[in-house]
């Protein structure tokens, strides 16, 4: 028996379906978060005590909750939400700046991270982006005035072996124009240092939160007491401090210092001279110095990996510079505007591009009031409209239906028993193989359907 295939109406409400789906952009971008309000919570708690597990209604809870301002509620939820569905945009989005407004910015930076590894809604990840940049540098401003705050618990704690961090160089001259370079030579020092695997070196911004906490005048930075502090808060065991100071005959002169945060002495010290044109082979210089005082053996591939230059530009690398000032005082358009005058004038220079792309996501964050994240967020949930079915899409599947063909069971056993078929091996029946049961029957007046590979 064969039946002809039903062309029904219901195929066109299928494929609208499948092609809201598609447009749905990745977990959690279907909650239309304009429709959530606090009026809501009741109502969703009812939902929640009825379907604990789903991401959905968790997620408009945790938004109501955030909008209601019970940030305490909001964020066990949201975690529930995203533990449940990983990449769920709007409950990461909305936990990350719950996690904000608790002053938690640790753990918003893990919201936000956790998100964009995974996220399929491209407007969504660029928010989380932006919110995750500058929940790290809030992360590490809070993380220093914590560790002011706790200074003398921290003195009695040993530091970590091998760790190593770098204070920015102090200019003692009057030409302001090369003030910044004290901020690109640490931040050189720090990518060069940490080339060997025999050290762990802090970030540069770590050693400048914990300084901008501090509110030391440059002369108090020079001094070594100034190092052992900062080293202690940090946990570091050694502290490179250094200074600049221009000469006659446009010369360069940098010393530096390694300094022992335990023992409080100057473990190694090194200082070189030359031309400010020749700044890149000066900073070489210094950083095969220190390894060497530290008593580190460098592996060959070691000295060339740190003997390459990041920019041949001076020009560009005094704008570089001056975006890594501007943007430790918090002025990220200023940081972006010189990050793209150094990759202008050397668009080879990579550190520059990666600079101005990271104050770019600053520079918008930082902007960025809650009403106007969530109005990205709702903005990025909108579900698109379905687009028609064509008339070629709509053929191609009504035809796709003449390969469905129900069959009978005594017609299946027909079939694999014929030539060109799978014959099933003697004495078994193929629905009792299916269903591993032993000595059962086909039963009678069951419809299977077939269906027939294109030819």
């Amino acid at each position: 028996m064969r039946f002809a295939p039903r062309r029904s109406g219901l195929l066109l409400p299928l494929l609208a379906v499948a092609c809201a789906a598609c447009a749905s952009g990745g977990g959690g971008a279907a909650i239309r978060v304009n429709d959530v309000t606090p009026q809501s919570i009741p109502s969703l708690e009812a939902a929640k005590s009825q379907h604990p597990q789903d991401p959905n209604t968790l997620t408009r809870l945790g938004v109501a909750y955030f909008k209601a301002g019970r940030y305490q509620d909001a964020r066990p939820v949201l975690d529930s939400a995203i533990a449940h569905q990983p990449d769920n945009g709007v409950a990461a989005i909305y936990l990350g700046m719950t996690d904000e407004q608790l002053g938690d910015f640790p753990a918003a930076k893990r919201a936000y991270a956790d998100y964009v590894a995974v996220a399929r809604n491209a407007e969504l990840k660029k928010t989380a982006q932006q919110r995750l940049a500058l929940a790290d540098r809030r992360a590490m401003i809070y993380q220093a005035r914590q560790d002011l705050a706790n200074e003398p618990a921290l003195a009695r704690m040993p530091p970590e072996s091998n760790t190593v961090a770098v204070m920015p160089f102090i200019y003692s001259g009057s030409d302001s124009t090369v003030v910044p370079l004290g901020r690109g030579l640490a931040q050189l020092l720090v990518t060069d240092l940490a080339k060997s695997r025999q050290i762990r070196v802090l970030e540069r911004e770590r050693m400048q939160a914990i300084l901008d906490e501090m509110k030391l005048s440059d002369s108090a930075q020079v001094d070594p007491a100034t190092a052992i502090r900062s080293g202690r808060m940090l946990r570091a065991a050694d502290v490179v401090q250094g200074t600049m100071a221009t000469l006659p005959g446009d010369q360069l002169r940098v010393d530096a210092a390694v300094v022992s945060v335990a023992s409080a002495q100057v473990k190694a010290s090194a200082g070189n001279q030359d031309p400010l044109d020749r700044l890149f082979d000066l900073e070489k210089a210094l950083a095969f110095s220190i390894f060497n005082n530290l008593g580190i053996q460098l592996s060959p591939a070691e000295r060339e990996a740190i003997n390459q230059r990041p920019t041949k530009n001076l020009q560009a690398f005094l704008a570089y510079s001056r975006g890594l000032m501007a943007q430790d005082n918090g002025d990220f358009g200023a940081a972006q505007a010189d990050f793209d005058r150094a990759s202008v004038l050397d668009p080879g220079f990579q550190a520059a591009l990666q600079g101005a792309a990271a104050a770019s996501q600053l520079s918008a964050a930082s902007q960025q009031t809650v009403p106007q994240v969530e109005a990205t967020v709702a903005q990025a949930t909108v579900e698109a409209p379905t687009a028609p079915v064509t008339s070629a899409q709509q053929q191609a599947l009504l035809e796709g239906t003449s390969s469905v063909n129900p069959s009978t069971g005594e017609q299946l056993s027909n079939q694999m028993g014929s030539p060109g078929g799978s014959q099933p091996p003697a004495n078994k029946n193929p629905v009792q193989e299916a269903g591993n049961d032993e000595g059962a029957q086909t039963p009678t007046g069951t419809l299977i359907i077939v269906i027939q590979r294109p030819k």
